[in-house]
């Protein structure tokens, strides 16, 4: 922004002011002293006959807008970041309360096995089956725990603190809403900030061509000044007096006849820049516009896997409550009621990471619209691309 300021500074006056005072007496005689004033006023203004004055501002401030999307995009990188870490915290946290839930279950059906056992209708391996079930469900929740901790850990990082395992997050994985309808795919993709600063760097490069491009031609500059230059000896009287203020109106023309080809070279230079950075654009474009294809098309899959194993987990939930009233009674085996049991809390397991992988993908869907990441991202307009509302 600062370079930009100083670049259109250039087109306006230039204008200064000086004055000063000095005494001065010979060595011989301190007492008789002369003093002595100035004043000085100067202003000055260079056209831009031949145009790159302007070139330079364009380049300048596509430049600088160029680097405000970047900082956009990692702002909203940091956001989606910060997001996923969090539902990974409320993942890690469900699937804890799964594993407890699990280890309440098998510490039931552990006593049932130790009770037979004991009254000697059930050999040895089923209670050795029953006892490793058991251990193997408490290592599940030290493993989830650590897991748990890891995640808060991550978020605390992304939100700049010291990872000390502090945060107290409690909630539940929301519904994510439903895939949003795109606009004219123009729009859409341009809205994206990386979009809009290759298109913005391109700018900037075709501004330098132009400027490149004027070398070889003759310069003509023009300008003009004001200057005034005052001296007054022991009084200030006439100090500031205009009398002796001076116009002065200039033009110079300038051509390079020989320098080696280095004009040559450059021109050749910035036309081979122009010409990288639009294919840079291009090829941005075509990612942007397969990164969204892609997302919408996880994001949808997502959801259908979703409804499948919403299914499939009520079924393997009344599968294993009715596994465990057959344990009780006695009909069913424990090899039998740990294959059910294993198929419920799996299925469970599948959809509780599912719903957090539906979040994660809402999250890369908005952000590959161009959106904010943490909320629904509307449709693209003119004044969000990167020639919307334009006042260089």
């Amino acid at each position: 922004e600062m370079a930009l300021q100083q670049v259109r500074s250039r087109l306006l006056p230039q204008v200064g002011a000086s004055v000063g005072a000095s005494t001065s007496a010979l060595t011989d005689d301190l007492s008789n002293t002369t003093d002595r004033y100035t004043f000085g006023l100067s202003a000055s203004y260079d056209f831009d006959i031949m145009g790159d004055l302007n070139a330079s501002i364009q380049a300048s401030a596509a430049g600088l807008r160029s680097s405000e999307a970047v900082y956009e995009q990692a702002r909203r990188q940091i956001a989606a970041q910060v997001a996923r870490a969090y539902f990974a915290i409320i993942e890690q946290q469900m699937q804890l309360e799964l594993d407890r839930r699990s280890l309440d279950r098998q510490r039931q059906t552990f006593r049932i096995t130790q009770t037979r056992f004991d009254a000697g209708s059930i050999a040895r391996d089923e209670l050795v089956l029953g006892e490793s079930r058991l251990a193997l469900a408490e290592d599940s929740i030290i493993a989830t725990e650590a897991s748990l901790r890891a995640a808060v850990r991550a978020l605390e990082t992304a939100l700049g603190r010291f990872p000390q395992n502090k945060l107290a997050i409690q909630g539940t994985l929301p519904e994510p809403p439903a895939t949003p309808p795109l606009g004219l795919p123009e729009l859409t993709i341009r809205s994206r900030p990386d979009v809009v600063s290759a298109e913005l760097n391109m700018i900037q490069t075709f501004a330098d061509t132009r400027i490149a491009q004027m070398g070889p031609w003759p310069q003509l500059d023009a300008n003009l000044s004001l200057g005034l230059s005052n001296t007054t000896i022991n009084t200030t009287s006439d100090l500031f007096s205009f009398d002796n203020l001076a116009l002065s109106i200039g033009a110079s023309l300038a051509q390079s006849i020989f320098d080696g080809g280095a004009i040559d070279a450059r021109v050749k230079s910035a036309e081979s820049r122009e010409r990288a950075a639009l294919e840079r654009y291009g090829q941005t474009i075509i990612n942007a516009y397969a990164e969204i294809v892609g997302a919408i098309d996880t994001f949808d899959t997502l959801a259908s896997r979703n409804a499948a194993l919403q299914k499939a987990s009520d079924a393997a939930q009344e599968v294993l409550r009715l596994g465990e009233l057959k344990y009780q009674e006695g009909s069913e085996s424990l090899l039998n009621l740990f294959t059910v049991r294993d198929s419920a809390e799996t299925a469970e397991s599948n959809l509780i990471s599912n719903r957090r992988a539906r979040l994660d993908q809402w999250i890369v869907l908005h952000t590959a619209l161009g959106g904010n990441p943490t909320r629904a991202t509307p449709l693209a307009t003119p004044a969000s691309t990167a020639d919307g509302g334009t006042s260089e």
